[in-house]
C-alpha cells in the first residue's frame, strides 16, 4: 500500500512541476567543442536539461520551480556564449486568410526589439517571432498584437529549433 501512494505522490508532484522551454539564438556555439560543454553545463544545472542544440540556437526545458530563465542565460554567457534573440510561439485568433498573415507580419517586423519574424500561418493561426530580450518581451509582443484586430489566445512553448 506504501509502495502504491509513493508512486502516485511522485507521479502527481511530477506532474505539478512547472517545465518550461527557452529557445534562445546564440553566438559561439558553431565552435568546434562547444556543443558538447554546453549540454554539459546546462544538464549539471538541478531542474534542466537541453533538447537540442544548433549552430545557432538552444533548446532547453527547465523546471521554473528549481531555476530560473536568467540563470540559465548567466550559465550560457558563463560559457562563452552570446545571446542574440529568443523565440517566442503565440496561438492566434482571427487570421482566416493569408492577407492577415502578411498584415500581422508586417505590423510586427517593425515592433522595436522582433529580430525576425519567423512565421505567421493562418492555417495553424500560430506566429513564431524572434526577438531581442534586451529590447522586448514577450508579453510587450503580445501586447502588440493585441492592439490590432488579431488576439493572442495562447503563448504556446517554443518548438525546438531544426
Amino acid at each position: 500500500m506504501r509502495f502504491l501512494l509513493s508512486i502516485i505522490l511522485t507521479c502527481l508532484c511530477g506532474s505539478l512541476s512547472a517545465k518550461e522551454r527557452l529557445v534562445l539564438l546564440a553566438g559561439g556555439l558553431s565552435k568546434e567543442g562547444i556543443s558538447t560543454q554546453v549540454q554539459s553545463l546546462i544538464n549539471k544545472v538541478d531542474g534542466a536539461k537541453v533538447l537540442q542544440i544548433t549552430p545557432k540556437s538552444i533548446a532547453i526545458e527547465f523546471d521554473s520551480a528549481k531555476v530560473t530563465e536568467a540563470a540559465l542565460k548567466k550559465t550560457l554567457t558563463a560559457s562563452g556564449l552570446t545571446i542574440t534573440g529568443q523565440k517566442a510561439l503565440f496561438k492566434i485568433k482571427g487570421l482566416v486568410c493569408s492577407s492577415c498573415s502578411n498584415i500581422l507580419t508586417s505590423l510586427l517586423a517593425k515592433e522595436k526589439g522582433v529580430i525576425y519574424v519567423n512565421s505567421i500561418s493562418h492555417l495553424n493561426g500560430k506566429a513564431d517571432i524572434s526577438f531581442d530580450p534586451k529590447e522586448t518581451t514577450q508579453t510587450k509582443i503580445e501586447a502588440a498584437v493585441n492592439t490590432t484586430r488579431y488576439q493572442v489566445v495562447k503563448t504556446l512553448p517554443p518548438k525546438s529549433p531544426s
